[in-house]
């Protein structure tokens, strides 16, 4: 007759003992780690373009085929922003000039372990304005062809822009919003996110961004589809300009 042996209660016991007591043992180095803050992952891999992302904070960007009017370091939500009036080369501008300036909003990372969030709200809240007409819109930006270091460099950038109408009672503006790096761009801070994430494994070091709000002035409560050529345009313009100064770890 075959005979099946049985495990005891008290050998379970002693087993789920010794079981607790490994865990206990592998998990103080943990908790120890915790209490102090010295985490492993806390030793960031660092920004390479940090110089160039705090100059455009502090003068702004460079736009081919565009003038700047005026530039200024703003404080919007306890964060400094580049703001600058900027309009086409071609057009003459003067005190009476009754063409209303285009307002380039830059808002680059700074430190470390800055990282994209509440931007947007931010925004909203300085200008006090009633967002509607919401859409996105997509365009490709071109690396110029005199920063490419070799073949393997990246030449382009996919982008998807948040395109909206801004208004209060003084102006309505099309709004063109997104988070700039260096191969793409969102105007949420989660496609950022993993960007930076593969940017750590593959070149062990931060994605740079820049966040960027145009405001294009037109006809109170107008329609912004009457504008959005000019928004692609210089989206396209200002996202290969960050491409080149601030964004590549090679610029």
């Amino acid at each position: 007759m075959l005979s099946l042996s049985k495990t005891s209660p008290r050998s379970q016991l002693l087993r789920m003992l010794v079981i607790l007591f490994i865990l206990a043992i592998a998990a103080i180095p943990a908790i120890s780690t915790y209490f102090t803050g010295s985490w492993v992952w806390k030793g960031l891999p660092e920004v390479p373009t940090l110089e160039q992302l705090r100059t455009i904070e502090q003068e702004g960007l460079v736009l081919p085929e565009w003038q700047t009017l005026n530039q200024e370091t703003v404080e919007i939500g306890g964060q400094d922003w580049s703001v600058q009036a900027i309009a086409p080369t071609n057009q003459v501008v003067t005190e009476t000039s009754s063409q209303a300036p285009i307002f380039l909003m830059l808002r680059p990372q700074t430190w470390q372990r800055d990282q994209p969030q509440v931007e947007w709200m931010d925004i909203n809240g300085v200008q006090r304005w009633t967002a509607d007409s919401k859409r996105q819109i997509k365009f490709e930006a071109q690396m110029p062809s005199g920063q490419l270091s070799d073949s393997s460099s990246i030449k382009s950038a996919q982008v998807e822009a948040r395109f909206l109408r801004g208004w209060n009672q003084r102006q309505t503006y099309a709004v063109l919003q997104w988070y700039a790096w260096s191969d793409g761009g969102n105007p949420a801070p989660s496609h950022w996110f993993w960007a930076d994430q593969r940017s750590q494994w593959r070149n062990r070091h931060r994605m740079p961004w820049v966040a960027v709000s145009i405001l294009i002035p037109i006809q109170p409560l107008g329609d912004i589809e009457q504008v959005r050529t000019l928004a692609i345009a210089l989206g396209q313009t200002v996202q290969s300009a960050l491409m080149q100064n601030a964004l590549s770890a090679e610029s």
